[in-house]
């Protein structure tokens, strides 16, 4: 813990240099961060891999592509975000000229989740490079092989009074958030979300907070059913579900149901095999992140009519693509559920 209060300091006290720093040599940091991953594309991986069997192609969609892309927005656009902007003066304040100044928030704690643990981390660390701050960041301790790469990236690239990575339990988490940061990026569930705006609030630091939710999909009568189901099976189960914006649960229409129910097993079946074994072996789904995770689900779908006859697999936190009919009030339909189950409901 004497670590994180030294390396807090240390920022604190280094925050004025950074923030004094110009376009060109921002530009060169989100370089150096770029040229790291791409050298450690393979790594990175790997690592995604052993967390939850994250197929190499979806952590090059969902991961590193996004990355990539966010740094090189920003080295397109930072020289101009940074500019003053000239704006009306008012009347009181007649015979002035007003411009806006962009300036460093200062040192920025950034707490990323584990689902997407590499771009929701290196995200908003590219948006804090490029405003000129002082970070510290701490990878989610349900995904231990990534946190140990993004740190080495981060080492082998930045001084930590500039930017470091810390890594542990929760209790590291709680020691973070103790400290008198200008602003915490925070991605997450909303229990833990509360609890960062109350410690943010103890020291008036500004946050942001991205939080889960329940995405509902609706099929009117006019849409394709095929197109339908091709696109929200991708949407639903692409890292075996546990996106925060993936489709939640879906309303049909009442008479369209059953012909729905028929397309969308298909689907499922040509994306993921079409025996249970198949399924299971297929090395394009993503497993759950833990056991813990999987048990809540099972428990979610208790008493559920399911459209498939697959079985979990616990030693591997194997969930199979699970689709089931369910009724409003359904236990289901309380929180996020995270997870690859889409419950169907009707409308009138």
């Amino acid at each position: 813990m004497n670590e994180i209060s030294d390396i807090f300091k240390t920022q604190s006290t280094n925050r004025w240099n950074v923030s004094r720093s110009n376009g060109n040599e921002r530009v060169a940091k989100l370089k150096k961060l770029k040229a790291e991953i791409l050298k450690r594309r393979e790594d990175i991986k790997a690592a995604l891999f052993l967390e939850f069997k994250k197929p190499y192609a979806e952590s090059e969609l969902t991961e590193i592509h996004p990355v990539l892309d966010e740094i090189n927005f920003a080295i397109k656009n930072l020289k101009y975000w940074m500019k003053p902007r000239t704006v009306s003066t008012p009347i009181v304040l007649f015979g002035a000229k007003s411009k806006i100044y962009y300036e460093a928030r200062g040192v920025v704690l950034i707490l990323s989740p584990w689902n997407y643990p590499f771009s929701l981390l290196i995200n908003p660390l590219v948006s804090a490079i490029s405003a000129g701050n002082c970070v510290l960041a701490r990878p989610s301790e349900k995904t231990p092989y990534i946190a140990k790469v993004l740190k080495e990236i981060i080492e082998e690239i930045f001084n930590p009074s500039e930017i470091a990575i810390v890594l542990g339990e929760v209790d590291v988490a709680e020691k973070l958030l103790e400290l008198p940061f200008d602003h915490i990026f925070f991605t997450g569930s909303i229990a833990v979300g509360k609890k960062v705006m109350a410690a943010a609030a103890k020291h008036l630091s500004s946050v942001t907070l991205e939080l889960g939710g329940k995405s509902p999909v609706i099929i009117d009568r006019n849409y394709d059913l095929e197109i339908a189901a091709k696109r929200i099976a991708w949407g639903k189960f692409i890292n075996g579900g546990q996106t925060c914006v993936a489709p939640d649960y879906l309303f049909i229409p009442f008479e369209l149901k059953d012909e729905f129910l028929k397309i969308f097993t298909k689907q499922i079946k040509i994306n993921y095999g079409a025996t249970s074994l198949e399924r299971l072996k297929n090395p394009d789904f993503a497993r759950l992140i833990n056991v813990e995770s999987l048990n809540r689900l099972i428990r979610k779908i208790e008493g559920e009519t399911s459209c498939l006859s697959d079985e979990p697999l616990m030693e591997q936190n194997y969930l199979p693509p699970t689709l089931i009919e369910t009724r409003i009030g359904s236990p289901i339909l309380e929180d996020e559920i995270f997870g690859p189950i889409l419950p169907v409901l009707t409308y009138k």
